[in-house]
């Protein structure tokens, strides 16, 4: 099943819409957590999404927003800000968002919160394939510093991100261990009554229970899965490739050479090897 995207404008158009947060998904990326978004987005949910974040130019936000909780540099977020930044939507997930479960389960006291998990080797070894090999491809540090306003600001944003959780050490002597400490963070945070463990092969009937909604019928979503998941990360490189020429004074040619790597299938190609 392919991951339901919505486009830039329609994204834009749920901004001006008034929806109070209803379900915090604070489980870690790789736990099922796009299969639970199409769930929630099949139950009438509309969730704030990595692609929101890019579309809406969030990163330099959270960015602030993990330097003051972190570094004690800057502000720390309450509802206020929360409340801007997730105006339209009622679901939040992924993230850097999972990182502050304590403080939305204050803001949002009256909110569910799902804890989706997994066991913890095949998760760190599905971020082995998928995340953490993205985040390692050697030619993101060039094009960041080429596309400051685009790139860079998402690749500062993930390198503090992967620096809070593991010291950006992919390693699972470093990961696992963070990985559990991030449940039990979310254990402690939030009440038991408002709190959900879950995991994907426990499908609709608990999730359909916990916010009393109708179970489908129909098989619960499985989506974003390694291969998906690098070619859409292809694209987003492919991206910043064609925006660093561009900035280099080269328009021409990265569009030509960026079409010509997705043409060719060469793009494809490399990912699959990456």
């Amino acid at each position: 099943m392919a991951l339901d995207y919505r486009s830039p404008r329609e994204i834009k158009e749920l901004v001006n819409q008034d929806r109070p947060l209803k379900v915090l998904i604070m489980g870690m990326p790789r736990s099922a957590t796009m299969s639970l978004v199409a769930a929630l987005k099949k139950l009438g949910y509309t969730p704030y999404d990595f692609v929101d974040r890019f579309t809406l130019s969030h990163h330099s936000l959270w960015t602030d927003a993990l330097r003051a909780k972190y570094q004690d540099k800057g502000n720390s977020w309450g509802r206020e800000e929360f409340d801007r930044v997730f105006k339209g939507f009622d679901c939040v997930l992924d993230v850097p968002c999972t990182f502050f479960s304590g403080e939305l389960a204050a803001a949002y006291p009256d909110a569910l919160t799902i804890l989706n998990t997994r066991a913890p080797g095949p998760w760190h070894r599905s971020m082995s394939q998928t995340l953490f090999r993205v985040f390692s491809w050697p030619s993101w540090p060039l094009i960041a510093r080429l596309d400051p306003s685009f790139i860079g600001v998402w690749y500062k944003h993930c390198g503090l991100t992967w620096q809070i959780f593991c010291d950006n050490d992919y390693s699972a002597e470093a990961c696992i261990p963070a990985y559990q400490r991030h449940h039990e963070q979310v254990r402690e945070a939030v009440p038991k009554d408002r709190l959900l463990e879950w995991e994907v092969a426990e499908g609709w009937e608990p999730l359909c229970k916990f916010l009393g909604k109708e179970v489908p019928d129909e098989d619960f979503p499985r989506v974003n899965d390694t291969e998906n998941f690098l070619k859409m990360h292809g694209f987003l490189w492919a991206y910043g490739v064609f925006r660093a020429l561009r900035n280099l004074g080269i328009g021409t040619l990265a569009i030509a050479g960026t079409w010509y790597l997705y043409k060719t299938g060469l793009l494809s190609s490399w990912l699959s090897r990456a």
